[in-house]
């Protein structure tokens, strides 16, 4: 039974979702056009040849769309194409960047209004989705406080408006981000719940294992929208071994079994995601290994290439004191929501508290408080997936996004101990002390 508490919660929850997406579903025409945008949605056509059956096409075969990212962001534009009844006659050329933009336009590279508004309209679903789940699991294990200023620097944030609508991967990426990271909690909470789970439950090791496969297969999902998607597995891996081998939990179960159960885990995982990743995309279906590891390579390959074709972007280049630099004042100002003069100092400042704040309550989580788990996996993600972005060898500005997003959570994680520190310290003690001057 459903009780006034419950009903309030759940309208606080329909408000967040209404809220977000009135702010982005409703202005998704006026975000700026990506050139990119124009070819995510010409090689949508690879959905339809792949729903048709056509998986012995000649463009299934080598080539630059084939290579160059895998497809399952194309597969989101093409469905979203197809339920509005375009077809592939209505789909614009992609943009050459070796031409100008009025030489694009006159050979039918823009998109028509209509067709971007209804490529970008599933991102734009996807990324008030990850709001909301932002939000939801902020509140339920960050605290009321941190959860709604997350949301607030969220949906404040111009940077994040843009490149979470547009018609490229960045918004899938992110919700199925936070979709594996949710069932990556589940599955330790199955884990961790009793001292002897898998010997003595076997209901339990079903349900582990269906879970885990779960995450095996939408890891092969995000990897197919980017390949640092692919980065979550070492966020489950990472996880399941400090689980098994350095934390309070699974005390009594020798180490031999402990190596069988992260083995098992590692496996199911590594088979399922990449298996995955192969199903769906039969540019694979012949010689697996070796097109895979092309896929990979060409990624090299073409960064080496967008290095030497955007010079003023490449950060190579530069010595690590300006790159750092650099970086930091993406993520720190320039793409931050709270951009004010000095912002910079302030936003690493409040950064700086969450990520302490986060790493302590990870440390009571390995000494056996459970409820601590949400910070461990937050720093795992944050370090395995958005860290390597870090690493950037191009200065352009949706390589910052993830970032930039988890800044924000410890940002506002930063923000919210700060606010209660200030009202138990001043605002309370003065009630105790003065309490007469309060009635």
């Amino acid at each position: 039974m459903l009780t006034i508490k419950k009903y309030i919660k759940y309208l606080e929850y329909l408000l967040i979702i209404l809220i977000t997406s009135y702010l982005y579903l409703s202005n998704i025409e006026l975000i700026k056009f990506h050139p990119d945008e124009s070819q995510w949605i010409t090689t949508s056509i690879y959905f339809d040849a792949l729903i048709d059956g056509n998986t012995q096409s000649e463009i299934w075969e080598p080539g630059y769309w084939t290579l160059t990212q895998p497809p399952v962001t194309r597969y989101i534009i093409g469905f979203a194409r197809k339920l509005s009844g375009f077809g592939t006659d209505q789909i614009n050329n992609p943009w050459n960047f070796s031409l100008d933009r009025q030489t694009n336009i006159a050979q039918g590279a823009l998109p028509k209004p209509e067709l971007l508004k209804t490529a970008r309209t599933p991102m734009t679903v996807m990324a008030v989705l990850s709001i909301f789940l932002l939000f939801y699991i902020a509140r339920k294990y960050f605290g009321v406080l941190s959860a709604y200023i997350l949301f607030i620097l969220l949906i404040s944030n111009n940077y994040l408006a843009i490149h979470l609508t547009r018609a490229l991967s960045e918004s899938a990426l992110l919700f199925f981000i936070i979709v594996v990271t949710i069932l990556i909690y589940i599955a330790s909470r199955i884990l961790i719940s009793e001292n002897n789970p898998i010997r003595e439950n076997k209901t339990r090791l079903i349900f582990l294992l269906i879970i885990m496969t779960s995450i095996g297969v939408i890891i092969g999902i995000t990897g197919g929208i980017k390949l640092n998607g692919f980065a979550l597995l070492g966020v489950g891996t990472v996880l399941f071994t400090i689980i098994l081998f350095f934390s309070a939990y699974l005390t009594n179960v020798v180490i031999k079994i402990k190596i069988l159960i992260l083995a098992f885990i590692v496996m199911v995982l590594t088979i399922t995601s990449f298996s995955t990743f192969i199903s769906y995309n039969p540019f694979l279906y012949n010689n697996r290994i070796d097109r895979t590891v092309a896929i990979f390579e060409w990624r090299i390959h073409e960064s080496t290439n967008q290095r030497k074709n955007n010079n003023k972007a490449d950060l190579t280049e530069k010595g690590i004191v300006q790159r750092t630099k650099i970086v930091t004042s993406n993520i720190f100002n320039k793409y931050s929501t709270l951009t004010f003069k000095s912002a910079i100092i302030f936003n690493i400042g409040l950064f700086l508290v969450g990520v302490v704040l986060s790493l302590k309550k990870s440390v009571y989580f390995i000494k056996g408080n459970k409820k601590y788990l949400p910070y461990l996996i937050l720093i795992l993600t944050s370090i395995i997936v958005s860290g390597p972005l870090l690493l950037t060898p191009l200065n352009w500005d949706r390589y910052f996004y993830l970032p930039v997003i988890f800044s924000t959570i410890f940002i506002s994680v930063g923000i919210s101990l700060i606010l209660k520190f200030i009202y138990i310290k001043y605002v309370l003690q003065q009630f105790t002390t003065h309490p007469h001057a309060h009635s």
